[in-house]
């Protein structure tokens, strides 16, 4: 035994033994390469994911991609990154996915992702809202941005950009055709539109030809919801133009900015006094009448710096006798501009505070009303003789006669409201007032909040949203179901009758028992609870909109694409 266990025969039959052995554990040579490769695949998988990480993060804070995105590769390797450092070391240099080609496609398949996504969502949503607004790129290119905002599954209201669609022109038509072809291009259900937020722009808001009217063919019920925080800065732009007073002022202001702006030298000429004069280093900032609120920090930056200002354009005149600073401060030194000022200092603030409440992200739409109100309440204050604009220019009253000729006095201020601080408010006010009389649908939502249903046993809850119920049925009606549940045909023009007065009672009743608890969560409730599509047979076709209109209409909020 102990000399066959020696011979070489036993030995070449041991090893064979053992090498099948082997064979049976790992498996055979095409198993082995293939797990082998598959460990590869996952290797190269997880390499091309970390890549495409890097292009992510690069994209979301804006840095350049083609130009950086080497460098970040190079420090991520450096901090230790093993399978990305071999991914690389073992690709050919011919398919190392680190050139501006990879990184431009890498950028492309995350858009196609995230863009996919969104869109998957959307077709989920039963309802949904459109922004839309045509701006011309840096080669004067014209092109539609596309925002879409619908509610969640969540039973959230949310807000995506969707995509920016070139135009071959500008006008309704096409317009109009651009984002039907995206919507059935994105399979996106044309009927489910409810909402529409565009600009004044005839092209966007013409009741006959514009694009909201054109959509309303398709989707009759959908509501037109021009940008009110544009509409408020339009009204201050309008009444100000009204009236010369004001009207000049706004000229000088941006002949102001203008000649600060484009001069490195004169800024700091103008810093230099501010900070002498121990004065906030404020830039004169640009008046437009487009952007929301530019008016108002314009003002308020000159009436702060007033002194620093009419001292530097006096200086600047001395030193280079330009005649533009002379100009300037000869109008900024008249009695009519400098109350003109204070009491825009006044104004525009009050009118600002609406329109922040309008861009918040949770407004109640059945608050604006009360907010404009309050609004217009205010501005009425400011016609007093003894508004608070007034007395704050009569403190200051010594420290601008130091630095400038203008005689303050009670007689003059008094000439300056008469002639142009009413006229003005007036204009505005009105201006204000016409935008907001014709949100009668939207506002009539407000019956559904349960806070605002009146108590059981108060005299007004037997009467309450009766009158607000008629007008979302005339306008909804024909969306209603042609039959009621015991199978009795109607019109549109029966349905606001005693059988829907009725029906509202009760729901009515139903809200009045809900608790005041979070509104969107209730809302959420009414809109997906199948016992009530049960019990409202001719309210449930609808109920989707008391959501939809209390948190997810455009527009009501200021959002803007630009």
């Amino acid at each position: 035994m102990k000399i066959h266990a020696k011979s070489d025969i036993h030995l070449l039959s041991c090893e064979a033994e053992m090498a099948a052995a082997t064979a049976l554990q790992e498996g055979s040579v095409i198993q082995q390469l293939q797990q082998i490769n598959d460990e590869e695949k996952l290797k190269n998988r997880m390499a091309i994911k970390a890549l495409i990480r890097c292009t992510h993060f690069l994209a979301r804070r804006h840095i350049p991609h083609t130009t950086n995105f080497d460098e970040l590769i190079d420090l991520i390797v450096s901090c230790g990154a093993e399978d990305l450092k071999g991914f690389l070391e073992r690709a050919r240099l011919n398919a190392t996915y680190t050139s501006k080609v990879a990184v431009v496609e890498f950028v492309e398949a995350v858009g196609l992702w995230a863009e996919e996504c969104l869109l998957k969502r959307l077709r989920q949503a039963s309802h949904f809202s459109i922004m839309a607004d045509e701006c011309t790129d840096v080669t004067t290119t014209e092109e539609l941005s596309i925002f879409f905002r619908w509610v969640n599954m969540d039973g959230q209201p949310v807000e995506h950009f969707l995509d920016i669609v070139p135009l071959k022109a500008t006008d309704a038509k096409t317009i109009y055709s651009a984002l039907v072809e995206f919507m059935k291009d994105k399979n996106i259900q044309i009927s489910k539109l409810v909402g529409m937020g565009f600009d004044g722009a005839a092209t966007f808001s013409g009741k006959h030809n514009g694009v909201q009217s054109l959509l309303k063919k398709i989707s009759p019920h959908a509501l037109f919801v021009h940008c009110h925080c544009h509409l408020l800065q339009l009204a201050c732009v309008q009444a100000a133009n009204a009236t010369s007073g004001i009207k000049h002022v706004y000229i000088t202001l941006t002949t102001l900015w203008k000649f600060f702006h484009y001069s490195p030298k004169r800024a700091e000429s103008l810093k230099a006094v501010q900070q002498v004069l121990d004065l906030p280093e404020l830039k004169v900032v640009k008046p437009s009448d487009t952007r929301w609120l530019s008016h108002e920090r314009c003002v308020k930056a000159v009436k702060a710096s007033y002194s620093a200002i009419v001292t530097a354009l006096n200086n600047i005149y001395e030193q280079t006798h330009a005649p533009e600073a002379l100009g300037i401060s000869k109008a900024l030194c008249r009695p009519s501009t400098l109350v003109a000022i204070y009491l825009l200092d006044y104004v525009l603030p009050q009118v600002a505070k609406l329109s922040r409440a309008l861009q918040t992200e949770r407004i109640d739409l059945t608050a604006i009303t009360p907010l404009v109100d309050a609004t217009l309440n205010t501005l009425d204050d400011a016609m007093l003789p003894a508004a608070n604009w007034v007395l704050e220019l009569m403190d200051a009253k010594n420290e601008i006669e130091e630095v400038t000729d203008i005689t303050l006095t009670t007689e003059s201020i008094a000439t300056f409201q008469g002639q142009v601080a009413e006229p003005f408010i007036r204009m505005l006010k009105a201006n204000i007032s016409s935008r907001f009389i014709s949100q009668d649908i939207v506002s009539s939502f407000g019956i559904f909040d349960p806070k605002k249903v009146p108590a059981a046993d108060s005299s007004d809850f037997h009467t309450y949203g009766e009158d607000l119920i008629d007008v979302l049925l005339a306008h909804y009606g024909a969306e209603l179901p042609a039959k009621t549940a015991g199978g009795d045909e109607y019109t549109k023009e029966a349905l606001i009758s005693r059988e829907t007065r009725e029906e509202w009672k009760t729901f009515r009743s139903y809200l009045s028992k809900k608790p005041k608890g979070n509104l969107h969560l209730q809302l959420k409730e009414l809109t997906t609870s199948d016992m009530l599509s049960e019990i409202f047979q001719t309210l449930a076709p609808w109920q989707t909109y008391v959501y939809l209109s209390l948190s997810a209409l455009l527009q009501w909020k200021g959002a803007s694409p630009k």
